[in-house]
């Protein structure tokens, strides 16, 4: 009786220790980005900047907010600083930022104009931006000023959404080339960025992924 008592407990054991590593293992494949799974097309109506923001008109307002692959590389997001209801923003103007741990990415506003109304959802739970980038996730609601213009070079549906997959490899070859020089920033075998893959990295390399991924540049002029 004892010996049957004794392996009873033996195969609860195991059988526990069983189910506790595959529910470790479904968190960490959650936890990464599947190469062409994670990244989806923006929804109609939505237009991404070129500086990893998107806008969509409802009503001649401006909804704005900060697209996947943003969300995905910063991941766990601490807080948004954002201007006030009133205050005038614009795409050469980087006054919105989210930011981790003391580092931040500064961006902005894919549309030029005068802010209406902020996000209170997002400022008490950051987190929205990453789980609903694109819906409850918004920033801000612009008024917009069309002397003022908005963001070059917008995309939509299924060119942004191929647009964003380059991003991924611009990502993944940035953080190769900034300490640490680890395996955490990608999947093996030539997979994407780890979500939050920016958090392991120093405020160096942070200022260096907001001039390249998340600042619009003026195009480059040729003279003869």
């Amino acid at each position: 009786m004892t010996v049957l008592l004794m392996l009873g407990m033996i195969v609860i054991f195991l059988a526990a220790d069983r189910i506790v590593q595959k529910l470790r293992a479904m968190k960490e494949a959650r936890r990464v980005l599947q190469p062409g799974t994670i990244l989806s097309e923006p929804p109609e109506g939505v237009r991404l900047a070129l500086n990893h923001t998107w806008m969509k008109m409802e009503k001649g307002v401006a909804v704005i907010g900060t697209d996947e692959f943003l969300a995905r590389m910063v991941g766990a997001v601490e807080s948004f600083m954002l201007p006030d209801v009133g205050a005038t923003v614009a795409p050469a103007s980087l006054n919105i930022a989210l930011a981790h741990g003391g580092r931040r990415v500064r961006l902005g506003s894919p549309v030029a104009g005068r802010i209406l109304e902020v996000n209170s959802g997002i400022l008490r739970n950051p987190m929205l931006a990453g789980r609903d980038p694109y819906g409850s996730g918004w920033l801000l609601k612009v008024s917009p000023d069309p002397a003022r213009g908005s963001a070059s070079g917008s995309l939509t549906g299924a060119a942004a959404r191929e647009w964003l997959r380059g991003q991924m490899s611009l990502a993944k070859e940035f953080l190769a080339g900034v300490p640490p020089r680890t395996s955490f920033a990608s999947l093996p075998d030539g997979g994407e960025p780890a979500e939050g893959a920016l958090l392991h990295c120093d405020a160096a390399a942070w200022e260096e992924f907001e001039r390249r991924f998340t600042t619009i540049h003026a195009p480059e002029t040729t003279t003869t």
